[in-house]
């Protein structure tokens, strides 16, 4: 079994993923969906700080092709600059005429002896107390099987609220900034290892960043002139109509599995 060494002194958490660094490290420890990795300093060709996002990027063999990228999202502004500067300073100089590398070459998987982040947040852990408590009362109240057949209603609900939730708001984002919003054309800046991010520049000149899975080199989007960092890319007719039925079958969905569920308690409450 391999001997862990110390965690580093710095911790970026993120909202679904984590970085370590510290000194003595010559290394990034990447910590995402259960999976840790190490990416060495010579692996890094630069790191970018998106104001609460983190995104380190990887050298390439080729100049021009675009490079991979680990990203930490939603995480705290202050930890981000403080993170990104002390990896900026033990970043290696590489001479120009220095061959290039593939930073994902040289990446290595921790496959034990490692913390792993929670999997669910507090929001979720709740809920689901919740929902326990719900389901027993009404099975000792009721029926038994009411603790086994509860939780399919309720993950039904929870199903349907997040459909609503996602969608309702991105299709409130589109028809809104399309309107009231500031449009321009975003150009593409970069790929990460889930999505592609594109840049776009505020009235004021500054730098802002959107990720969309779709799109070419080009993607045009409008921002909210009071929040320039919160942009829609334009939405299609039929894509608009898709979203505000998918919303209406997440509100139908939620209320119905609410409102069994709060029925069943009440019958058992009564008695």
């Amino acid at each position: 079994m391999t001997t862990m060494p110390g965690l580093p002194s710095l911790v970026l958490r993120g909202s679904s993923a984590t970085a370590r660094f510290g000194d003595g490290f010559d290394y990034v420890q990447w910590e995402q969906d259960g999976r840790v990795i190490r990416i060495p300093l010579e692996a890094i060709e630069g790191v970018r700080d998106l104001d609460r996002s983190f995104e380190v990027m990887l050298t390439t063999t080729e100049a021009d092709r675009p490079a991979a990228v680990y990203a930490v999202h939603h995480a705290s502004a202050a930890a981000v600059a403080t993170f990104c500067a002390a990896l900026r300073a033990r970043l290696p100089e590489r001479p120009a005429e220095e061959s290039r590398v593939d930073g994902q070459d040289l990446i290595t998987e921790v496959s034990e002896g490692h913390l792993r982040k929670p999997s669910r947040r507090l929001l979720v852990g709740v809920v689901i107390a919740v929902c326990a408590v719900i389901d027993v009362t009404v099975g000792v109240l009721r029926e038994p099987v009411w603790v086994v057949a509860l939780p399919f209603f309720q993950l039904f609900a929870c199903t349907g609220a997040f459909m609503a939730l996602t969608l309702g708001r991105g299709l409130y984002d589109g028809r809104r900034l399309s309107r009231h919003g500031i449009t321009v054309m975003a150009e593409l800046d970069h790929y990460t290892d889930r999505t592609k991010v594109y840049r776009y520049a505020d009235q004021d000149g500054g730098l802002h960043f959107f990720r969309e899975s779709t799109g070419g080199q080009q993607l045009e989007l409008s921002y909210d002139p009071r929040n320039p960092s919160r942009a829609s890319a334009r939405q299609s007719l039929y894509g608009q109509v898709m979203m505000a039925l998918v919303t209406v079958v997440g509100l139908g969905m939620a209320c119905g599995g609410l409102g069994f569920t709060g029925y069943q308690l009440f019958l058992a409450l009564r008695g």
